[in-house]
């Protein structure tokens, strides 16, 4: 038995290549070519020999491989046992650290979810050697240098393209977003919720003749379309499901506010309209770009609605904020906005507190362009009271009409779980329920919520057998422990995480934490959403220093401070003595732990999705977003006015001289991340627009702007060094000292430090795994616990996350 062959046994090898059948012969030349490289490798078409089990043999070749080679292609994007495999890899390494899945197409196919965050080696259209230099380039890693000097090619700038352009790449980044979203959500299996709506309480919106006066003599506004187009009253919105496409287009405005009780299906049914408004055929080229948005991080009496809209696009779609060619300072996403490019769907004016519902609909109305559509979303209650508050005057949603999601017909959610229960076994084990249907069940199931929470509780997932489920539909028709419907909604709720974490019988689907473990850590989550940061539903990384109380604050910095602090007066102690070790150490760990312990970042999501060193100032964008050349004299600029102010002082005390030299120090050190900006920065936001921000897409980013400032920090420690060994000790003081003005700044514009730190304190306390990035992506792609929003997690529901957060 040769080594290959053995390694499918058992023993470790280098590669394990995962592929479809279709593409067979692909996967053989990837084995034959990594084995000649000497690597050794195992695929099934040489090890699975007859006789063997095939789940079992593929479950101990990915486990025993060091890395997976995944081979591309429409038909293995298709395959199921092929997705187990790939996502086996990505599971233990998400950041891509160890390079655990290497994605190999085969031909021009769409990288959707996950494997379009993993960066692909393409060897279609490629000569046999020219694949060959390719797959062995990715196989070893490091550099992809070509041989040859590239070909210089002058070409437009970025930021002149044509904003139709823009919005047409756009729509590509929202269709796919919340394409993987509905997937994940299992929108489309069996089939969506049927959803029905009647027109909405006539007393909360302007009358249906004021709307199609507006529409048709208002300025500025559109021609009116043939007769017919519109509804001919609010009751003609009336309607369900396959209408929903067409619903704007019946409203004379193509503005609609969308009611409903908690858990009535209001987002998911925004998500299906923005797909159906983005299908083939539909959205006529360079059109407006349907974008939905949680309102929730909107805060109406500090920021204007375009204001803060731009800083969600820019969030969500990093490359926005690109300036656009011929308006100075002014970032794609706002261009989008001013030109009416972007139709905004505002999902959750409930979620804004209850003094600023009515601030919010006056400033959409202050935002409303002529002709300009619009969706809002809010439970009934509270669109009630923000119309008609008890101390102020009434305000109405300007020329917008209303729908009212209706409560889920009986036999409709009975068939729906029936369908999806997995065969006629499991679509029998409903047949007691439904049969009794007892008054609390059937009126907590009347909403889309409940009705899909049921399902995960009681139905199997995909691959799962029904005796694998455990917990029967029928343990519903106890009146004892199920008096009320609120029994049954809260039931419901707490048996969600140990169905979603429930054990899978196919081992590479299995989770790698305990149901215990992970429900534990999700409601120490929700509770830090719920009462640290005042109910948001954003779970964002960086927030979650936040976690900490007031107390730990400076004990954390100061402990980080000293840390470094201890390094850098080790290092001077070895030149200078152990006097200058210990002030050095003391003076380096005081002003960092100071500046690190009392002022918490508190990142807004726009901030982190473009975070950069110093790159909060627009000012400082338009600076570095040329060239490296720019962003090199900007930071020698800004360098000598910090290193100046820090200068005044130093000189006073020590001397003119070394007060020039620490000026010209913390110059030179702007220089250097100035430049590192450029790199690290600006170089990031030139990313293709049709790819949304994603939570780890943000951390890496962050990640590479505080290596960064190590790296400055080293140069700082360098030069107080050769100062001191010039001129004295003092002068190494002096600069280290000058330099902390401008590097307290910029250690301010990183989160990653303080996030690890807080992560690592936290997971040594039982409150969350110690690989957090990797446990939420986990939730979000396989459990379905949560969902993502641009760069920021959020739980399924802000209902769930409720009832996680006040659990007993």
């Amino acid at each position: 038995m040769d080594q290959v062959q053995e390694s499918a046994t058992g023993k470790k090898v280098d590669f394990f290549v995962s592929y479809a059948h279709a593409d067979e012969e692909h996967a053989e030349w990837i084995a034959w070519e990594l084995e000649q490289a000497g690597y050794t490798t195992v695929i099934q078409a040489w090890d699975f020999v007859a006789g063997s089990h095939f789940v079992h043999q593929m479950h101990r070749a990915a486990q025993n491989a060091n890395r997976t080679v995944a081979v591309l292609s429409s038909a293995y994007l298709n395959s199921a046992y092929a997705e187990a495999e790939w996502q086996a890899a990505w599971v233990d390494d998400p950041l891509g650290e160890q390079r655990k899945l290497i994605v190999v197409r085969v031909e021009d196919c769409d990288r959707p979810g996950l494997l379009r965050q993993v960066v692909s080696v393409d060897i279609f259209g490629l000569a046999p050697r020219e694949a060959r230099d390719e797959l062995l380039k990715a196989a070893r890693g490091g550099r992809r240098k070509p041989t040859n000097a590239p070909v210089f090619r002058r070409r437009s700038p970025d930021p002149a393209l044509d904003l139709h352009a823009v919005a047409d790449q756009l729509a590509v980044a929202v269709r796919r977003q919340w394409e993987d979203e509905a997937a994940l959500r299992r929108l489309n299996d069996p089939y969506p919720l049927p959803v029905r709506w009647d027109a909405a309480d006539s007393g909360l919106l302007e009358g249906w003749a004021s709307m199609v006066r507006l529409a048709t003599f208002g300025a500025g506004w559109p021609p009116v379309p043939p007769s017919g187009t519109w509804a001919a009253g609010p009751g003609g919105l009336a309607g369900g499901d396959g209408e929903l496409a067409g619903l704007l287009g019946r409203v004379p405005t193509g503005r609609l506010v969308v009611l409903g009780e908690p858990g009535s299906g209001k987002t998911m049914l925004t998500v299906r309209l923005v797909l159906d408004l983005l299908a083939d055929g539909r959205r006529a080229p360079g059109g407006p770009v349907p974008v939905l948005v949680s309102l929730a991080s909107w805060n109406p009496a500090e920021q204007p609605l375009h204001d803060w809209l731009e800083e969600r696009l820019v969030a969500d779609h990093p490359s926005l904020t690109v300036p656009v060619a011929g308006r100075t300072g002014v970032s794609r996403a706002r261009a989008l906005l001013d030109a009416g490019l972007v139709l905004a769907v505002l999902d959750g004016l409930d979620e804004i507190g209850d003094a600023g519902r009515g601030a919010a609909l006056a400033r959409i109305n202050d935002a409303l362009r002529p002709g300009q559509r619009l969706v809002l979303t809010s439970r009934t209650t509270a669109y009630q009271q923000a119309t008609s508050p008890a101390d102020g005057p009434e305000v109405r949603l300007a020329g917008a009409a209303g729908i009212q999601l209706c409560p889920l017909d009986a036999a409709m959610v009975g068939e729906y779980l029936r369908g999806s229960a997995g065969g006629s076994a499991g679509a029998a084990r409903w047949d007691p329920l439904l049969t009794a249907w007892p008054a609390p069940v059937a009126q907590a199931l009347t909403t889309p919520l409940m009705t899909t929470l049921a399902r995960v509780v009681y139905n199997p997932r995909p691959g799962e057998s029904v005796l694998a489920v455990g917990r029967l539909p029928a343990e519903l028709l106890d009146p004892n422990r199920f008096p009320t419907r609120t029994a049954v909604e809260q039931h419901l709720f707490d048996g969600f995480l140990p169905a979603a974490y429930r054990p899978h019988p196919d081992p590479a689907r299995r989770c790698r934490w305990k149901a215990a473990d992970a429900e534990r850590w999700l409601i120490y989550l929700a509770r830090h959403l719920d009462h640290t940061l005042h109910g948001t539903p954003d779970l964002a990384w960086w927030e979650l220093p936040e976690a900490l109380s007031r107390g730990q604050w400076p004990v954390f910095g100061l402990v980080g401070g000293f840390v470094f602090g201890l390094g850098f007066g080790m290092v001077g102690g070895l030149v200078f003595g152990p006097v200058f070790g210990l002030v050095a150490s003391l003076v380096f760990g005081l002003v960092f732990g100071l500046a690190i312990g009392f002022e918490p970042n508190g990142r807004t999501p726009a901030q982190m999705a473009q975070r950069r060193i110093f790159l909060s100032f627009a000012w400082w964008r338009r600076l570095v977003s040329n060239d490296i050349a720019p962003a090199l004299a900007a930071g020698l600029v800004i360098g000598l006015v910090f290193g100046i102010v820090g200068a005044l002082a130093v000189g006073l005390a020590v001397g003119i001289a070394v007060g020039i030299a620490v000026a010209l120090a913390v110059g030179l050190v702007g220089a250097f991340v100035g430049a590192s900006a450029y790199v690290v920065g600006f170089s990031s936001t030139r990313t293709d627009l049709a790819t949304a921000a994603s939570p780890i897409r943000v951390l890496r980013q962050d990640r590479a702007a505080f290596r960064t400032s190590i790296l400055a920090l080293g140069l700082v420690v360098a030069l107080a060094l050769v100062g001191g060994l010039l001129v004295g000790p003092a002068v190494g003081l002096a600069v280290v000292g000058g330099v902390l003005v401008s590097l307290v700044k910029e250690d301010d514009e990183t989160a990653w430090g303080m996030f690890v730190l807080t992560r690592a304190w936290l997971a040594t306390r039982g409150r969350l795994p110690r690989n957090l990035m990797a446990f939420l992506a986990d939730a979000h792609e396989i459990r379905g616990v949560l969902r993502q929003v641009g760069a920021v997690y959020q739980f399924r529901h802000i209902e769930l996350q409720h009832r996680l957060a006040n659990r007993p």
